[in-house]
């Protein structure tokens, strides 16, 4: 199957009343994550921005750590940059994550979320659409200094149901190991008059078995126009 089928496919599932003027889109979330097997999961609540012509993305979270300890966390692909900080009460640095490393991460998880602004399944610069041996819909991610790439799967309605990657830097003490990677999408739900998943939910597929260390359901989505 020819990628520009299934691109098209998509678009017409998560936007059954034909396409909608898009700038881009938000959404608020509940859920929690957690930073290693066996420790406790922090619940959290955020909003994230998307823009339609691209991958760039911004997440900012509040993050309950322990009882009366809050952290704002801001996840991002901005301007062709990676970017991760952790603000403790939102003043005090806990947490700083820059470099190319962190480019490739977040590249990685700005395709890996494009089910949330899927206005954004086209033809667009730096991103390559193929089908791959899998039959999963593959998306490259190359401006010039970060390469990235996630693999789709996508129902034959052409509801995007995960992503996943055989190789994305995982943070392992002051170390960076590229680890195999998924996201899985649920509950997919008429918001604004576009079609996206309600739930979510990530893992790291460490060699004892998957880690689920994210997971997040939305309530509240609107399309920028």
């Amino acid at each position: 199957m020819q990628p520009v089928v299934l691109l098209e496919r998509i678009r017409q599932c998560a936007m059954p009343a034909g396409a909608v003027e898009c700038r881009g889109t938000w959404l608020r979330q509940e859920g929690e994550m957690r930073f290693a097997p066996g420790r406790p999961w922090m619940p959290f609540t955020a909003e994230e921005w998307f823009h339609s012509d691209g991958i760039e993305f911004r997440w900012q979270a509040w993050v309950r750590m322990a009882p009366l300890v809050r952290a704002r966390v801001v996840d991002s692909f901005e301007g062709g940059k990676g970017k991760l900080t952790a603000l403790l009460y939102g003043v005090v640095p806990v947490a700083s994550s820059r470099g190319p490393a962190t480019d490739k991460g977040e590249a990685m998880r700005g395709l890996a979320e494009l089910p949330w602004c899927p206005s954004a399944f086209r033809e667009a610069p730096h991103i390559k659409w193929d089908v791959a041996e899998t039959g999963k819909l593959r998306a490259s991610f190359d401006d010039g200094r970060t390469q990235a790439a996630v693999e789709f799967e996508v129902d034959d309605d052409g509801t995007v149901r995960g992503a996943a990657t055989s190789s994305r830097p995982r943070m392992v003490g002051k170390t960076l190991v590229e680890t195999a990677w998924s996201g899985t999408f649920r509950e997919h739900k008429v918001f604004d008059g576009v079609r996206v998943p309600a739930i979510a939910e990530v893992a790291w597929h460490l060699p004892e078995g998957p880690f689920t260390y994210w997971r997040a359901h939305i309530t509240d989505f609107r399309v920028l126009r």
